[in-house]
């Protein structure tokens, strides 16, 4: 049996060796820190982008998640050295500070938080598209203040009943899915077709009209899916052996969640193979489930997907305090972030101010907040892929083959793969992205006048 006053203890020292003291809750496990990234990452994605995609790649939906399966795995890969490395909170931020420089660090950590900080809203906004089906008479802008008030609300209370909202959540996500696809094989059985059938993955007589730019083109939107893995390192100082929990948390989500995207897209494609011809782009999900089940499923899909971004919203504004608070604590954002609420001990200062900027969601659009999401993020992910190139190959001068393999080979092609896709993005993302990282660095420069070293050493 786990000793787990002695695994809080060694934890505490590790945190004490970074000349850091344990503030927050550490009570989380693996199962409860993996439930927390789906949350984050919304199992019920799927169906945002079915008809996109679908309509797109000519039905090689699942293909492309493979595809976006296989590139986010590499970054997964990064986070997992890194976490090993710095079991601490603070993410992209912590990793690039501690292996390179302090300015490094408080940039990236910047960067990053713009993916944090614009996901709750995009989740109220897509949420609040789905209200008025249900209650029509409620404003959008209404909406959107009472799912902020809740999703605050969910994160004051504390690391365990956050964790135990996300789990009800997830799982209800998850057996939505699971019934749309035993319709789906009912279907499949019914008109006789083959459950094995190369087609559902890839439609060989279609390859030649897309090309493989087709499905490149799928997986980089597809790679939005996967956005929030990462925000399980943000755990870091509340789960128990984070060094461990947190790493394995990190692989097994890519490698579940990614399995679940290309099996269940799968099915579906094989249930409805003609779909990509005769669904509208917008509303794939809808005709999908309305060719596969019956009606109660189109009416069920709004309650499932107003939960699956009250889900998200929580677990985002949680990683996005949990950021703010190890930047404030190294004083490299007002000292006010580092507080932590003594009776639930949760950076409590972080979360309100997370809930009062979420209220920008009000007259944010959403296709500019999605295009922006993805401008921070692939910058913080091929960030971590360089820390560890800095932290384990330079300076820990780590070599030999299994050195060269994950130090040095796996970091280059995440970073790679990130880069390509962050260079696609589109102008206006470009342009408010750059503007941001000017806020960021004028924040930085402030910080130094006002005599707060940015000095690694100084830590």
């Amino acid at each position: 049996m786990i000793d787990e006053k002695n695994i809080t203890s060694g934890a505490e020292q590790t945190l004490e060796s970074f000349g850091y003291k344990q503030e927050l809750n550490r009570s989380l496990g693996l199962g409860a820190v993996l439930l927390f990234g789906m949350a984050y990452m919304a199992p019920c994605t799927i169906f945002s982008y079915y008809g996109l995609i679908g309509t797109s790649t000519h039905g090689m939906v699942a293909m492309s998640y493979l595809i976006a399966t296989i590139a986010m795995f590499f970054t997964a890969l990064s986070y997992r050295q890194m976490v090993k490395a710095f079991p601490i909170a603070g993410s992209v931020y912590n990793y690039t500070a501690k292996s390179m420089k302090q300015e490094v660090g408080f940039m990236s950590g910047w960067t990053i938080m713009l993916d944090y900080i614009l996901l709750p809203m995009i989740n109220y906004i897509i949420a609040c598209n789905f209200i008025p089906i249900l209650f029509p008479s409620i404003p959008r802008w209404l909406c959107i203040v009472i799912l902020i008030a809740v999703v605050t609300l969910i994160n004051l209370v504390g690391v365990k009943f956050l964790s135990a909202v996300d789990n009800i959540l997830v799982i209800f996500q998850f057996v939505f899915v699971l019934v749309a696809i035993v319709f789906a094989l009912k279907l499949i059985f019914a008109e006789g077709y083959s459950l094995i059938d190369i087609n559902g993955l890839m439609d060989v007589s279609q390859f030649g009209v897309i090309g493989m730019d087709g499905l490149i083109g799928g997986a980089a939107i597809l790679c939005l899916c996967f956005l929030g893995f990462d925000s399980v390192t943000t755990l870091a100082e509340e789960a128990r052996d984070p060094g461990k929990t947190v790493g394995s948390a990190l692989i097994l989500l890519v490698v579940i969640v990614g399995g679940y995207f290309v099996l269940s897209t799968y099915i579906f494609q094989i249930s409805y193979p003609k779909g990509w011809m005769e669904m509208d782009p917008d509303n794939g999900a809808y005709d999908l489930l309305g060719h596969i089940a019956p009606q109660w499923m189109a009416t069920a899909i709004v309650i499932v997907m107003i939960a699956a971004c009250v889900a998200c919203a929580v677990s985002s504004q949680a990683a996005c305090a949990r950021i703010l608070y190890g930047m404030g604590r190294d004083k490299q954002l007002p000292k006010l972030f580092a507080h932590v609420s003594k009776k639930n001990q949760v950076p409590d200062y972080g979360i309100i101010a997370i809930g009062i900027t979420s209220l920008v969601a009000i007259i944010l659009d959403l296709d500019l907040a999605s295009t922006m999401i993805n401008f921070g993020a692939l910058l913080g992910f091929s960030m971590v892929s360089v820390s560890v190139i800095a932290w384990y190959w330079v300076k820990n001068k780590k070599r030999g083959g299994h050195a060269i393999l994950n130090y040095l080979i796996f970091p280059i092609i995440g970073i790679c793969i990130c880069m390509y896709l962050w260079a696609n993005l589109g102008m206006t993302a470009m342009i408010i992205g750059f503007i941001w990282i000017i806020i960021g660095i004028i924040c930085m420069v402030i910080a130094k006048k006002r005599g707060v070293s940015l000095d690694q050493e100084s830590l």
